[in-house]
């Protein structure tokens, strides 16, 4: 671009500042504001003319003179245009009330209108005054730092409807209270398989008692088949004696041939039924064993079946026990004789859970 265009887009502009500057919308500096119309510039500043101020101080003699809000609002003979002066105006300074309608006629009961107070002439408005000012009215409080610290913890960034959170709380602690009564339901239930099983360890123990009895008795029985055992080997020792000694007592010597023979038969017979006792005793001792065994790392879909492979098989005539978590399985399906069991529960298996089997082998 030249220095000439460049010039003339100078003076281009000059010109048509000099225009806007002769509009009469431009408020001009030399003119002291004399080109704004004063009425509507104090209307829109919301301030009293000197004149104004003049007109509301003018009839001094129909003020009134009080020591607080209480004070003013005590006063009766009022009329419309009275001045109030009031020594505290509620934040320890004066003010200035014109009263601008009688409400009951006769003076007692009056409206007042503030036209000046301290702050308004010293133009020192304190922090305070304008607490209290701004408190005083309707429907206004204070937010304090505590409030403020309070609502600083709520962390929301959408919109929130709190009648469906309270709805949404309601139903969760439904839920909630009917997970409780199964809960407490399955306690109970696990409290009554605990005491079935309970009085099932006690007749185990009964039965070892006995087992333990008859194993004595087989103890005893084979003592006196061993005295019936020493006793016909002395018999015959002594038949035997009485053979070589009395070769002419064939007749005696057979006779006690005879007894030996029958001793060693009682005592062979002694023997045998303290073997078959000791046998019994045995078979009894041992007739079944339980075994606990713990599973993990399962997996299954609600309702349906969960196979678990034990080690031993099941003895017959016993119902294994399935406890998921430590309650009792309702549902467990099983063959006699077999190492399979399965159960079904209405709810997710994880390999999270711990499945404890509770069963008799032979």
């Amino acid at each position: 671009m030249s220095e000439f265009i460049k010039q003339k887009q100078v003076e281009g502009l000059v010109s048509a500042l000099a225009a806007k500057a002769l509009d009469s919308a431009v408020v001009k500096k030399a003119n002291n504001l004399s080109d704004v119309n004063a009425a509507s510039a104090r209307g829109n500043l919301d301030v009293y003319s000197r004149a104004e101020v003049q007109n509301l101080v003018a009839g001094a003699e129909d003020a009134y003179s009080v020591a607080s809000l209480t004070a003013r609002g005590a006063l009766t003979g009022l009329k419309v245009s009275d001045r109030v002066f009031v020594t505290n105006d509620g934040d320890g300074k004066w003010a200035l009330y014109i009263v601008t309608a009688i409400t009951d006629g006769k003076g007692s009961t009056s409206t007042f209108t503030k036209v000046a107070d301290e702050d308004l002439f010293t133009n020192a408005l304190s922090k305070e005054a304008v607490k209290s000012a701004y408190e005083s009215n309707a429907n206004t409080n204070a937010f304090t730092d505590a409030e403020k610290t309070k609502v600083g913890h709520l962390s929301v960034s959408q919109a929130v409807d709190l009648d469906t959170m309270e709805s949404d709380l309601a139903s969760t602690k439904t839920t909630a209270t009917n997970a409780l009564n199964t809960a407490n339901s399955a306690t109970t239930k696990a409290n009554a398989a605990q005491t079935t099983a309970n009085t099932a360890v006690s007749d185990a123990a009964a039965a070892q008692s006995a087992a333990n009895k008859a194993a004595s008795d087989a103890s005893a029985a084979q003592s006196t088949a061993d005295a019936a055992q020493s006793d016909a080997g002395a018999a015959q020792t002594a038949a035997e004696a009485a053979q070589t000694t009395a070769d002419s007592g064939v007749t005696k010597a057979n006779a006690a041939q005879s007894t030996a023979n029958t001793a060693r038969t009682e005592a062979a017979a002694a023997q045998s039924t303290a073997n078959s006792a000791l046998t019994a005793a045995n078979a009894r001792e041992i007739a079944f064993t339980e075994i606990i065994e713990d599973f993990t790392a399962l997996s299954g879909e609600p309702g349906v079946p969960v196979a678990i492979s034990l080690a031993k098989n099941l003895a017959d005539g016993f119902t294994p026990l399935v406890f998921f978590n430590g309650i009792r399985v309702k549902t467990v399906s099983f063959t006699t004789g077999a190492k399979n069991v399965s159960f079904t529960v209405p709810y997710i298996t994880e390999p999270s859970d711990a499945i404890s089997v509770q069963y008799a082998t032979r």
